[in-house]
């Protein structure tokens, strides 16, 4: 009568290391795709957020301060991101000014991001007063 050995035999300790090793590989490739997306998230989020201060920095000025800006180019860094931001001021008539800012990082500068405000100043009458 023979009795059998308990435990496992070298072929079954290979074939779970192969599938390990391939499931371990898999989850490499994974982790690496993940981090390069979340970099280029980063950069758009940080993109984003510098168009947004600087249409609300243009977007809040009076209209005195509109008659002030020029066109052109200027670098700004805020922490860790340094972008060049490019102002176009187009004057439509006495009182309405079309501004278009341009925001590229300068770590990929064909990345850029742009937006446009159209500002009026306001009337100085209206049919609404009377005594003005």
């Amino acid at each position: 009568m023979t009795r059998s050995r308990e435990g496992f035999s070298l072929i079954e300790v290979m074939v779970a290391l192969t599938i390990l090793s391939i499931i371990l590989v898999s989850l490499a490739k994974l982790t690496t795709i993940v981090a390069v997306r979340g970099r280029t998230n980063d950069l758009a989020a940080k993109r984003t957020a510098a168009l947004q201060l600087e249409e609300n920095k243009f977007g809040a000025a009076t209209d005195s301060a509109i008659a002030l800006w020029t066109t052109g180019s200027k670098t700004f860094t805020l922490g860790d991101f340094t972008y060049t931001r490019t102002l176009t001021v187009t004057k439509q008539t006495s009182t309405r000014y079309t501004v278009k800012i341009v925001v590229s990082p300068s770590t990929a500068p064909s990345l850029e991001d742009s937006v446009t405000l159209d500002r009026t100043a306001p009337a100085t009458t209206t049919a609404l007063c009377t005594g003005c």
